[in-house]
């Protein structure tokens, strides 16, 4: 038996001999090595190999990296000659086609190379005009331009049937009875009136402020026209212009009238006067024309306008103009207009009567279509006396 300090130096012994056993990690040996005898506290190393030699199979894997190296050379090579002929196939396809090509027809039917094609514009744009052209999707078309030519009534004369052609006026705006009218006659009412129950009316309709009400303002202070018959002269550029003509609109649409007068355009702008016109044609009314001829400004604009199927010319008109106006300046306003047949009623009172016979001799004499003269004896139109009759073209 051995004595407790002999066993226990060879517990520490064999306790350190386990600890360097365990945690000295064991060297892979090539299977070609056949495995050596190791003892439980000893570890041996790999024999030393020659000078200038690799261990063994360290040669093995230079080898096979290498051999890997030069596969993936090879197929980096082969992918980049596929690349280089699919693009060339590409662009060789593209320069076939028949809407891009470097090779365009000269005069005479040959083709000539045009290096500059893919940097010349115009070059592009001359080859690409044909009607066969290949075009993208999303390029951008050309934008047609068609000319679209309106009918003759657009361009200034009203339709060949004008239903006012040919007729006389009875023009009785200065009294409230529209009277019973005739078929193959006209009847303008005044301000207030219904239409007449036979024949074509047409209401009578003020661009001033006919009653004076003050609420069409603001107003203006220049027609001596308006100060005559106690009107107000309303200023074109307030909210009253457009109030005072919509009101009178819609009273006359709900009377049943087709055709209405605007009357002291001379007092105002032609633009002006325009608007209005327009603005009648918005609630289906068609236009007579008042003194055109007593207009500040050339009143073949007015005439012309495609809403206008009609003029009334009264003896005295205008504030600005010295002289009435003649058959003669009318025939020749209306045929600037573009509206060579259009009617015009030359209308009289009171002392007008010598110039309404006047007038009926130069119209005869001349011998114009669609013009009639008519004297009111009563008053201030309030009845209608044939002077001369209208003949038709």
């Amino acid at each position: 038996m051995l004595p407790p300090a002999s066993v226990g130096m060879a517990v520490v012994t064999t306790t350190r001999a386990v600890v360097r056993r365990v945690a000295m990690p064991r060297v892979a040996r090539p299977r070609a090595v056949p495995p050596r005898t190791i003892l439980p506290h000893i570890v041996t190393p790999p024999p030393p190999s020659p000078i200038g030699r690799p261990p063994h199979g360290q040669a093995h894997v230079s080898n096979a990296s290498v051999y890997q190296d030069g596969i993936f050379a090879l197929k980096l090579g082969l992918s980049a000659c596929v690349g280089a002929a699919i693009t060339f196939a590409v662009l060789n396809n593209l320069e076939k086609r028949p809407g891009i090509t470097r090779f365009r027809p000269d005069a005479s039917g040959s083709s000539i190379y045009n290096p500059s094609f893919r940097k010349d514009p115009a070059a592009l744009t001359e080859e690409t005009n044909g009607p066969d052209r290949l075009v993208p999707s999303n390029f951008p078309r050309k934008v047609r331009t068609v000319i679209f030519t309106p009918p003759a009534h657009l361009l200034g004369s009203p339709p060949a049937a004008n239903p006012l052609a040919g007729k006389p006026l009875r023009y009785l705006i200065g009294t409230k009875a529209s009277g019973p009218g005739r078929d193959d006659e006209v009847t303008e009412v005044s301000y207030a009136a219904a239409p007449a129950k036979r024949g074509i009316s047409i209401a009578y309709c003020n661009l001033f402020d006919e009653l004076n009400t003050g609420r069409y303002g603001p107003y203006l202070h220049t027609s001596n026209t308006a100060k005559k018959y106690h009107e107000g002269q309303i200023h074109p550029r307030g909210p009253g212009w457009e109030k005072n003509l919509r009101e009178q609109f819609e009273r006359r649409r709900k009377q049943g009238f087709t055709y209405i007068e605007l009357d002291n355009p001379d007092a105002y702008r032609l633009s002006d006067v325009l608007r209005a016109i327009a603005l009648a044609q918005t609630y289906g009314f068609k236009v007579v024309a008042k003194n055109p001829g007593a207009m500040n400004e050339d009143p073949t604009p007015y005439v012309a306008h495609p809403n206008i199927y009609g003029i009334i010319v009264e003896k005295d008109a205008g504030e600005t103009r010295e002289g009435d106006a003649t058959p003669a300046e009318m025939d020749a306003l209306r045929k600037r207009a573009g509206k060579p047949e259009l009617p015009v009623w030359f209308v009289s009172f009171g002392k007008g009567r010598a110039w309404a016979s006047s007038v009926a001799a130069e119209i005869r004499s001349r011998g114009y279509h669609n013009m009639s003269v008519t004297y009111s004896s009563a008053g201030e139109y309030v009845n209608s006396i044939d002077i001369l009759l209208p003949s038709k073209a």
